[in-house]
């Protein structure tokens, strides 16, 4: 189930349990054995893994900023469960996912725009360098609930994020309000009317490479197709 935004005056204090500092670092660990195993290809994590405030469900994301050959990976990791080509919108990056037991691996296949790269900023991310120095540090971010999850020693504290208070909360992420701006409209109305859906998910065959997929796609999505002539913005 979707979380639904909180209420905009929605403040609060979180103290975490035991149970909670022993499956974030636990999830943690597992997220770092595989960042060190790719750290030449300059990996982040980001979400609930680089804020602290996971949950049982918490997904281990693993994303890399810039284009990269999937064989880098799987040379190294070995073949994955399943292989996947994401694009979350039709002005949206066209992404490579690869799918292994308990972590997602994900990479453009495509330049990302700047804004696109924000993103990851917005929801609180960590580079490899910033997690080798310390494992368990925490970043601030802006989880789908449209909560500002501040790190403090015994928890977070949390603020729901508003028109009024995004260039505070900008300048304290060093992104641009306009990318604050946007996801509040896209959460906010995504809350209201209920929409999930992708514009493109495909699953690929084990042997598909996804070089050759995305020229299949190109071919029939006219969509897609733009979207890799567009230049960076």
């Amino acid at each position: 189930m979707r979380e639904k935004v909180k209420n905009k005056y929605h403040v609060d204090v979180k103290i975490y349990s035991k149970e909670h500092w022993s499956l974030f670092r636990k999830l943690r660990e597992k997220s770092f054995n595989y960042m060190q195993l790719l750290s030449r290809f300059d990996p982040i994590i980001y979400g609930s893994i680089a804020r602290g405030d996971v949950h049982p469900k918490s997904d281990i994301d693993i994303m890399f900023l810039k284009p990269i050959n999937e064989f880098h990976i799987t040379n190294i990791l070995g073949d994955p469960f399943q292989k996947w080509i994401v694009q979350a919108t039709p002005l949206s990056a066209i992404k490579g996912v690869l799918v292994y037991y308990d972590i997602n691996i994900s990479f453009p296949l495509i330049p990302l725009y700047p804004r696109e790269e924000e993103f990851y900023y917005f929801g609180g991310s960590l580079s490899f360098d910033k997690i080798n120095s310390d494992k368990f540090i925490r970043t601030p971010g802006i989880n789908k609930q449209l909560l500002y999850i501040y790190p403090t020693e015994n928890g977070h504290k949390e603020l729901r994020i508003t028109t009024d208070n995004a260039s505070i909360i900008a300048k304290n992420l060093k992104i641009k309000i306009d990318t604050i701006l946007e996801r509040i409209r896209v959460l906010e109305r995504r809350d209201k009317i209920g929409r999930t859906g992708i514009f493109l998910k495909r699953l690929l065959r084990p042997d598909d490479s996804f070089g050759t997929i995305l020229n299949q796609i190109k071919s029939t999505n006219p969509a897609t197709r733009r979207r890799i002539k567009r230049q960076k913005i």
